[in-house]
């Protein structure tokens, strides 16, 4: 009798007449945790929905315990016991907990009333299961991203799982959410509960994981048991040659001092944040969730109004401007949020990337230069090695997350700004993108640019900054310059005053 919970046989799927999964053959152990990764478009996200159901193989046939199974919808998917937890999580923000975790089957009276106690009391029974108190009715817009995570599992054991499918779980977690979610996924493996863990985080993998897949170009290049094999094996397979360095270098001068803030305040989380930036210096901010990072990123930009506090860009003052100014000024601001605050997700890629140069390619007479926007966008496309079919007609949200966030940046970096601010540059982007984005990042400081880089990922920083300065609890905690950069002295810093995790 097989052990396989979920066999893939010859899986072919194409998009406008372009072929994205190229006859995958997997095979899925009961009970096992089994990691999938690949570059930012190998198809490891379409793959998935196939599975769940989101969307239908062209070829091929799936087995799930021996049956065969062909869903028509994701209803079918949840009716075969399989669940799937979105990067993007799918639940309603104005609605409360318990309607979100009944949404797809309403507990109903002998009136069609819905049965809300009844509801209530068993969203706070499966909850329980995850060490998550909050109150039923509370709605989901109020709530951190982990807890959304908790109620999107749970959901899972309503109906009953037999495979859960996690997409990029991680992305938007504190630490102390994280280490939840392992637990979580722990509790069901011993529940004999089969997962399915896409992740761009290795070290997340090989933690987690009994098995590994490799996808490369929509196509399965090895499935293989995790402790027979190693980081940098996963990471050739990927990208489909050896990466010596995982961070790039080029010689490059500081120079003179182009944008310093002082005492900056805004907003209930910036209270009294400082720094200087240099020209063709990478300067790093870390600090944990709810140091005030991002908030001070957005007041830099314009975005966020100040309280306090003054900023100097280029030896003047610079304090109450707009984005549009700052824009004009020759400062870019790369967001963390690329879904809802980077994109245009229903326009096309090539709009996308042209938003921020549609004044310059007016010119006088407010008629756009079709053909200069044309060559912009496919330089951008090419140096960011984005992955697109169509720049005029592919949309933006249907591009992998990886890719989404090269549009994001190479709209930033067509416009050659003298000021670069990065939110999170790499956030759900594969090994070898991320080596693009840390290259682009080191040609744009070698070009005189200054950079400065918000980032979750110590490591990352450490990589690619110059100096480090650390945020905690809405104020500076220190500096450290790269020749001193050491992460328990970072840690240190950043739990200095904020949350201690």
């Amino acid at each position: 009798m097989s052990t396989d919970i979920l066999t893939l046989k010859g899986i072919r799927k194409s998009f406008f007449g372009t072929e994205v999964l190229h006859g995958i053959d997997i095979s899925i152990r009961k009970g096992s945790v089994h990691g999938l990764v690949g570059e930012n478009g190998a198809g490891k996200s379409t793959l998935m929905n196939v599975i769940g159901g989101v969307f239908h193989a062209d070829e091929g046939e799936m087995m799930v315990d021996g049956k065969p199974y062909l869903p028509q919808s994701p209803k079918d998917a949840q009716k075969a016991h399989i669940a799937f937890v979105h990067q993007e999580l799918n639940l309603f923000s104005n609605l409360t907990v318990a309607e979100n975790l009944f949404i797809e089957d309403l507990p109903l009276g002998a009136f069609k009333q819905v049965k809300y106690k009844q509801m209530e009391k068993e969203t706070i029974k499966y909850l329980k299961d995850f060490q998550v108190n909050v109150n039923p009715k509370t709605k989901v817009e109020n709530l951190s991203m982990g807890v959304r995570q908790s109620i999107e599992i749970a959901k899972a054991l309503i109906i009953n799982a037999d495979v859960v499918i996690f997409d990029e779980p991680t992305t938007s977690l504190t630490k102390v959410e994280k280490d939840q979610l392992f637990r979580i996924i722990a509790d069901l493996k011993a529940r004999n509960v089969t997962i399915i863990y896409i992740s761009h985080i290795l070290e997340d993998v090989f933690e987690l994981c009994d098995d590994i897949s490799v996808l490369r170009d929509g196509s399965l290049v090895a499935t293989m048991p995790a402790e027979e094999t190693s980081r940098d094996d996963l990471i050739s397979l990927m990208v489909g040659r050896k990466l010596e360095n995982v961070y790039p270098t080029v010689e490059k001068t500081i120079g003179e001092e182009v944008l310093r803030c002082e005492h900056i305040a805004s907003g209930p989380l910036v209270k009294d944040a400082s720094l200087s930036l240099h020209r063709g210096e990478i300067l790093g901010v870390f600090g944990l969730m709810g140091s005030g990072r991002t908030e001070l990123m957005r007041a830099l930009f314009g975005l966020d109004k100040l309280s306090g506090g003054e900023i100097t860009y280029k030896g003047k003052p610079f304090t109450h401007h707009t984005p549009k100014q700052a824009i004009e000024a020759g400062i870019a601001f790369v967001t963390e949020d690329r879904r809802d605050e980077g994109l245009l997700m229903p326009k096309p890629v090539e709009e996308n990337l042209l938003l921020v140069h549609l004044p310059a390619l007016a010119g006088k007479l407010g008629v756009v230069d079709r053909k200069k926007g044309e060559d912009l966008a496919d330089q951008s496309i090419e140096a960011l090695h984005t992955k697109v079919q169509n720049k005029k007609t592919q949309m933006a949200c249907n591009l992998s997350g990886g890719n989404q966030q090269k549009v994001v940046l190479g709209k930033w970096i067509m416009h050659e700004p003298e000021v670069l601010i990065l939110d999170e540059p790499t956030r759900g982007v594969d090994v070898g993108a991320k080596y693009e984005i840390y290259t682009i990042i080191q040609e744009r400081a070698k070009e005189q640019s200054c950079v400065l880089v918000v980032s979750s990922e110590m490591e990352e920083l450490m990589g690619i900054c110059d100096r480090i300065v650390v945020m905690s609890a809405g104020r500076m905690a220190g500096e450290i310059e790269r020749s001193e950069f050491e992460q328990n002295s970072i840690m240190e810093m950043a739990l200095a005053g904020g949350e201690k995790a």
